[in-house]
């Protein structure tokens, strides 16, 4: 009976340490982090996108003051435009997380890089593991009013999150 509760309890502790590892500290705090300040770089406000994630705060689209602060007046007025129709069909007009690249997934070892950058736009990668697959998304972003904010969200297949937007729209 000791033995058993003995194998129980370390077995707890392997799952509860394992879970640990791969969770960000704002997430075990079970807080999101606020959003990224207006002084981020761009390789910030792709890490501040995977915190918020991580945190379960998935509202940097739907939340209309935080899609304000991380994307560009042309992209938001596109994901507008979505959000309208999706709201008009009671459909979703984008049906999968950009962050991800996917509808489910995960974010395990997560490394974040700018790949290039001029005076005003920068492109900046995100590497992770989900479910065992490497990862990797393109941010695109732009300064514009002073801070940095995203231009576009590409997959690792090549889509983006504007051609999967102005494709719904065609329809």
């Amino acid at each position: 009976m000791h033995r058993r509760d003995f194998i129980v309890r370390m077995a707890a502790l392997v799952v509860a340490g394992a879970a640990l590892v791969s969770v960000p500290p704002a997430h075990a705090a079970g807080k999101a982090p606020p959003p990224a300040p207006a002084t981020a770089g761009p390789d910030e406000v792709v890490r501040n996108l995977y915190a918020r994630y991580a945190a379960e705060a998935y509202d940097y689209r739907t939340n209309r003051k935080l899609a304000q602060r991380y994307f560009t007046a042309a992209t938001l007025k596109l994901l507008d435009k979505v959000d309208a129709k999706s709201k008009k069909n009671e459909e979703p007009g984008i049906d999968y997380e950009p962050l991800i690249d996917g509808q489910d997934g995960e974010v395990k070892r997560l490394a974040v890089a700018i790949e290039t950058a001029t005076a005003d736009t920068a492109t900046v990668a995100a590497t992770f593991v989900s479910f065992d697959a490497k990862m990797r998304v393109l941010f695109d972003l732009r300064l514009e009013k002073g801070a940095w904010r995203l231009e576009d969200i590409r997959g690792h297949d090549g889509s983006s999150l504007k051609a999967v937007a102005t494709e719904y729209l065609k329809d």
